[in-house]
């Protein structure tokens, strides 16, 4: 790598222990909304990492056209598929399984 990149990777990586990695801490639940466009996204990417190795539950919400593999829908707690905004349904689906999640995240804690 150039140092440029050099540069640029380690200010990412400081910047998302700083401001990102904090807030998974603390969050009962992890949430990744998943787009429809191609190729990796690099922060989803390394929420997600940090999110199982913290074993949160996982809600993943995958908006209409969205796929993900099938070894990141094992690891999901709750995959939500075609959610829109505009949907109600969609939005009550999202809420109970949060709701869901956090209750059961009480329950295990000692």
């Amino acid at each position: 790598m150039s140092a440029p990149r050099d540069r640029r990777w380690a200010d990412y990586s400081e910047q998302f222990r700083r401001e990102v990695f904090p807030h998974l801490v603390s969050s009962a639940v992890g949430l990744s909304f998943i787009g429809s466009g191609q190729g990796i996204d690099v922060k989803q990417a390394a929420e997600l990492g940090a999110m199982l190795l913290l074993d949160k539950p996982i809600i993943l919400v995958l908006v209409p056209g969205a796929t993900i593999s099938s070894r990141l829908r094992r690891a999901a707690d709750v995959v939500i598929e075609d959610w829109s905004p505009d949907n109600q349904a969609a939005q009550d689906q999202l809420a109970a399984a949060v709701k869901s999640l956090a209750i059961e995240m009480e329950g295990s804690e000692p």
